[in-house]
Order: structure tokens, then sequence, then C-alpha cells
């Protein structure tokens, strides 16, 4: 036990934030306002291509004898959106598992639901988007910091794919975690220096909305119960430089506890709570 929670100590962890508090800017951005652009979602930009995945290994047909009655196991294709966007955990949307589990994999025998369907992605895309742009303007009025137009003539702010780093090591919540492992954080990258419209622009990433029953995502040996799961990030950028000034990672999670099938109700309810530690945390880094 001992060299276990020795290893998880020395995990590496992704930094929630960046750049110079935000209350060191609060008065510039006060004075000269902060153009908000609509949420951007994540899943939407473009990102590294992932590696087809191959036909099953001899050893994966071995561990399906006897389970043909469970039907044939979903086919995650990163070629498709859908599957691409789920595998990065960039997925808003509903999931469903089903069919108990199978194991995957090249280097290591990894551990995933074998049936995987997707849903409601459009509805909680719009649901999703509207809360977070919500969240980060009423933060914004919270802060003291004024809301400016984009300027007419100058070209609207175009918000750059995020840069994606990947956390080695173990992390306390493997094994029933909510998202697909391994894990991997994601940062701004600096976006094109322009003279034009306003010097402050905040953009909110939304990363992923999603809610889902019981199952298994990717690698996690013992499963998770039904619940949710919301990543934000949130940047500020200085138009003028082209750099992030400022930025600030969020995440949500809600699991629970022995509810392998909650209903929809309630997994809406699960969004909501996954939604309120985002927002706890958005305005701990604003406010602070």
């Amino acid at each position: 036990m001992s060299i276990l929670l020795f290893v998880l100590a020395c995990a590496k962890v992704p930094p929630t934030g960046h750049g110079p508090a935000f209350d060191e800017l609060r008065s510039a951005l006060a004075r000269e306002g902060v153009e908000l652009v609509p949420t951007v979602v994540v899943a939407d930009l473009p990102a590294p291509a992932l590696p087809p995945l191959k036909a099953a290994t001899q050893i994966e047909e071995r561990l399906r004898i006897g389970e043909e009655h469970l039907g044939e196991p979903t086919v995650l294709d990163p070629a498709l959106p859908e599957h691409a966007a789920f595998l990065r955990n960039d997925y808003v949307g509903a999931v469903r598992f089903g069919g108990g589990l199978i194991r995957t994999g090249e280097t290591a025998l990894e551990v995933r639901a074998r049936l995987i369907e997707f849903s409601a992605q459009q509805e909680l895309r719009e649901q999703g988007t509207a809360w977070l742009e919500s969240t980060v303007s009423g933060l914004l009025t919270r802060a003291r910091v004024p809301t400016v137009q984009p300027s007419g003539g100058a070209p609207a702010f175009a918000a750059p794919a995020v840069l994606r780093k990947p956390i080695r090591g173990m992390n306390e919540l493997d094994g029933r975690d909510n998202l697909n492992l391994p894990r991997v954080a994601i940062e701004p990258a600096a976006a094109p220096a322009d003279s034009g419209g306003a010097r402050w622009v905040l953009v909110p990433y939304l990363r992923g909305y999603v809610m889902h029953n019981g199952g298994w995502f990717l690698g996690h040996e013992w499963g998770c119960p039904g619940g949710a799961r919301v990543e934000a990030l949130v940047v500020l950028y200085d138009r003028r430089t082209g750099q992030p000034a400022w930025w600030q990672a969020a995440t949500g999670r809600h699991l629970e506890e022995m509810k392998a099938q909650p209903s929809r109700a309630q997994m809406d309810q699960f969004l909501l709570w996954a939604e309120d530690q985002v927002e706890a945390e958005l305005q701990a880094g604003f406010l602070k």
C-alpha cells in the first residue's frame, strides 16, 4: 500500500491556472473591458490524429469465447468525429454502456464497455455552451469587469486549437473514473497578434459535457456507476500579442454510487452537480 501511495503522489497532475492571478489584471480589464466570445466546443477544433484501431489480437479473441450471445462489441473508429471526440474526452452528449466489458489494446489489454451508444449530442451541446457562456458572463459581472461588443470593422477573434499535454503515471481516480485513459490535459495556444478590436478577449472552451449510465470508460478496470462529467477551460487573450494572459481549467464530476441505470432526470441532476463544481472552480480563479 505504501508503494502505491508513493506512486500516486508522484504522478503528474495538470496545472489549473496559468499567468498572473486574475486580480492582478483586474484594473486594466475594468478600465478597457473584455470581449466575451461565444463558447467554443473543443471537439470542433483541429486535433492530432488518433491511431487507427487494429483488428482484435488472438488473446482478445480467446477472452471473448462464450460471449457470442452478447453481440459483437462496438467498434470505436477514430475516423468518425463522435468516436474520436469520445476517445479524446472532448465529447459532448450522452453515453450508454451495455453488454459487460471487453479488453482491447496493443501494448496492454485495457478494459472498456462492450457496447457503447452515443446520443443527445446536439441537445447537450446547446445546453452546455449556453450554460458556460452564461456562467463566465456572470463571473465577469461579479468581478466588475465590463464586456464590450466586437468592433464593427475588426475581424472576429478566431479561437485557436488547444494544446494537449499527456499526464504521465497513475491517478488516484484510475480504475473507476468517468473519462477515457490515458489522461491528457488541455492548455491554450497562442493566437495571431491583432491590432484591431478590443485588447482583451475571453474565450470559454467546453471540452466535455457528458451524462452516462454505469459502465466502463476505456482503461478503468472496475468501471463506474451512472454519472456526469463537465470540463471547461477559460482563456483570457491579449489580442495585441496573441498570447494567453491568464487561464483557468475546471472539472466537475459526479458519480452516483449504486446507481447503474439512472433515469434521464437523474442524469440531468448529475450534470447540474457537475456544473456547480466547475462554477465554483472558475469563481475561485476569477475572484481571488
